[in-house]
């Protein structure tokens, strides 16, 4: 009897952050519809979601099987033997080939994809791609795309691959859209008592004590009677945390709590969000659950990617004084899971001819020590502030 195949997911899952596990949980359940008899591997960061619960709610077979991403260390090649022996390749979702965070993190997602034969197929997804460094730039450009088809999320990220990187590349929503959130059988459950939800993130130039401000002008002027500030993003060592409960503590007298995001809680923390009549909305899917939920949103701008979702221009950090409302899609730009779903019979039934470029061994061990260098330079500097700062106590 033959095996039945394996999908790989390449994404940022299981590690703290809301969005990309509802990313992650849209683009298993894509999967599971498309072939029920369908393994999945995927990158988990270690913060598990309930996959039973989350199966019985979407009434599909979910059990995929998860992979912890090791130290890609000069001269391994374990990243991308994890993924070496599946059928096909979902990279993406969120915005993963970027260098805001790390000078090398185009390679530490890239370096997941098989480079062996037998060569395996790969569709990057709802993927947000920049900013990048004029290195990576280059880089790409020269490399070529490092996918079989390429499917982006917003305009931005399509021009900057055809302009810039010189890639061929299309646009798809996000997989976290008004279906998918039907899907997972969120609804408007909004209470008796109107409730503000408040979506932030510490950001360069968003000040506590003014976004409380902000915060309470909208209470007043809607007549909230409660606030509830969530995290989205609340892995450990994360300063969002401690901004929003900073925030928090300048409301003073009005009613107001701090919800954390926790992976096990995926189901109660958006059913939570969902109770909110109102919203100040910063990160980009709060935005769209809320959106799917057609509450009415305060946006907080800090990148292309939020003012695209409002159909703002981006003019940096903006802080908005009056509900906006989100762009609505047209049927000219496909869901998602209507793009995976057809591109995935044709890669199971091995008829995705495989085109994209990868990188050389020689390349691979220079990018593997330069990250190394880089990390070790970085953990050195951590640990020489904390002996000043120790020593000054």
């Amino acid at each position: 009897m033959a095996m039945s195949p394996t999908v790989g997911l390449v994404c940022l899952g299981e590690a703290g952050n809301f969005g990309d596990d509802l990313i992650m949980v849209a683009g298993m359940s894509t999967i599971a519809a498309t072939r029920r008899d369908v393994g999945v591997r995927y990158l988990s960061f270690g913060r598990p979601v309930d996959w039973s619960a989350l199966s019985t709610r979407l009434g599909l077979p979910l059990d995929p099987q998860p992979v912890r991403p090791g130290r890609d260390l000069p001269g391994s090649s374990r990243s991308e033997r994890n993924f070496q022996s599946c059928a096909a390749v979902l990279f993406g979702g969120g915005g993963l080939l970027q260098t805001s965070h790390h000078p090398y993190t185009p390679y530490a997602w890239l370096s997941h994809l098989p480079r062996q034969l037998p060569a395996v197929p790969v569709l990057a997804v709802g993927l947000g791609l920049g900013p990048l460094s004029a290195d990576w730039l280059s880089r790409l450009r020269e490399l070529g795309s490092p996918f079989d088809e390429c499917y982006l999320r917003d305009v931005d990220s399509v021009t900057l691959a055809e302009q810039q990187l010189g890639w061929r590349a299309k646009r798809c929503r996000d997989f976290v859209d008004p279906t998918f959130v039907a899907q997972l059988g969120i609804r408007p459950g909004r209470t008796t008592a109107s409730v503000l939800g408040v979506a932030l993130r510490r950001w360069p130039g968003l000040d506590a004590v003014d976004t409380a401000r902000h915060i309470g002008r909208v209470a007043d002027a809607h007549g909230v009677t409660a606030v509830r500030l969530f995290v989205l993003e609340a892995s450990p060592g994360g300063t969002d945390v401690s901004f929003t409960e900073q925030v928090c503590r300048q409301l003073g007298a009005r009613s107001a709590e701090v919800v954390a995001y926790q992976g096990v809680e995926l189901l109660d923390f958006a059913a939570a969000m969902a109770e909110c009549s109102l919203a100040i909305s910063m990160k980009l899917h709060s935005s769209a659950l809320w959106a799917a939920l057609d509450v009415p949103m305060y946006p907080i701008s800090y990148a292309p990617k939020t003012a695209a979702f409002f159909g703002q221009p981006f003019n940096g950090l903006e802080v908005f004084e009056r509900i906006v409302a989100p762009v609505v899609e047209d049927d000219s730009v496909p869901r998602a899971v209507d793009v995976v779903q057809p591109w995935l019979h044709r890669a199971l039934a091995g008829q995705v001819p495989v085109t994209r470029a990868v990188l050389t061994n020689r390349d691979k061990l220079w990018l593997q020590t330069s990250r190394a260098a880089v990390n070790t330079y970085r953990r050195l500097g951590r640990s020489v502030r904390g002996a000043v700062s120790g020593g000054a106590r």
